[in-house]
């Protein structure tokens, strides 16, 4: 079994996994225990862990999740409105 830290998209770790085999994916790193507090939200670079962690934004992505949600929204209320007016 291999330990491996899995990495966003910025390099900080998002999750701790333990698998089969490596995954060489470029957004897994092999790490030695199975440990998320040590390495949640930490960078890794050049071969190094970080010692600031990375904490998400929060606020910024419930705002992306809600924006999301509005055009969804939008574009079913637009479905609707063609489908009553008999042009879907």
């Amino acid at each position: 079994m291999v330990i491996l830290a899995e990495l966003n998209e910025n390099n900080v770790c998002v999750g701790v996994k333990m698998v089969g085999e490596m995954i060489d994916d470029g957004k897994h790193v092999e790490i030695d225990k199975m440990d998320f507090e040590l390495y949640s939200y930490r960078k890794y670079e050049n071969g190094e862990w970080s010692e600031e962690k990375f904490l998400p934004d929060y606020a910024q992505i419930e705002l992306d999740r809600m924006e999301k949600i509005e055009k969804s929204q939008a574009d079913q209320d637009e479905l609707i409105m063609q489908i009553m007016l008999g042009g879907a």
